[in-house]
């Protein structure tokens, strides 16, 4: 779902980059209370998911994009992992574009954060126990797979298809062979919180507010 420079018009670029920006200036504050250690393994796995691609047509290519399991994991601090993992696709395979990169980086990350909306019931970083997540948990990561998916895939469209007559029918053609994308997505969703459940259920509390401990002075003597 990456789109290549020389695609889209400077208006839907300047759009892309202002809501980016938003978005990020947004959920930046997020990282404070994110552990280090979990923004930096689902940003690799982000990063290494989208790399294994397929080239299609117009532009784009066929992979993974893991934007589900990122919200799942990272919650709001998903769309600054997403970012910084294009911005390095880009410096470092030329996957994607840099007049693109705010185009990119909406798609991809507005799917983070509705799977993160979906699966904890809310954006707001706040640390719970894995039991305490809402409904049945594999459930919701399946639905938060599926959804954050289809949310980029639709934004991914809307994007080609201000690119004018000329690419209408690419830009169905792209959404539609994503269709096997969003099925995996889906089914990585329930699985992979199926198994964290089981094996390191802390991975999917969400990011933990740090706690302030009131100082008590110590009594003057008499």
């Amino acid at each position: 779902m990456h789109i290549l420079d020389g695609h889209l018009p400077a208006l839907t670029l300047g759009v892309g980059f202002a809501l980016s920006g938003a978005l990020l200036a947004a959920t930046l504050p997020s990282l404070d209370r994110a552990s280090p250690p979990r923004v930096a393994m689902v940003s690799s796995a982000f990063f290494v998911a989208s790399l294994l691609r397929v080239p299609t047509f117009a532009g784009t290519s066929l992979h993974l994009s893991l934007v589900g399991l990122t919200g799942i994991v990272l919650g709001r601090a998903a769309f600054p992992a997403v970012v910084v993992g294009l911005l390095l696709q880009w410096l470092m395979f030329g996957h994607g574009g840099l007049t693109t990169l705010g185009v990119n980086a909406t798609t991809q990350g507005v799917g983070a954060l509705v799977a993160a909306a979906v699966f904890h019931g809310r954006l707001r970083g706040r640390a719970r126990e894995p039991d305490a997540i809402p409904g049945r948990p594999v459930l919701r990561g399946a639905l938060a797979g599926a959804l954050g998916t289809a949310s980029s895939l639709a934004l991914y469209g809307a994007a080609l298809l201000t690119a004018g007559e000329g690419l209408r029918n690419v830009a169905w053609a792209c959404v539609a062979v994503h269709a096997p994308v969003l099925a995996i997505e889906t089914a990585l969703g329930a699985s992979v919180v199926g198994f964290l459940l089981r094996a390191r259920p802390e991975l999917l509390t969400g990011p933990a507010r740090p706690s302030v401990t009131a100082s008590v002075p110590a009594s003057e003597p008499s």
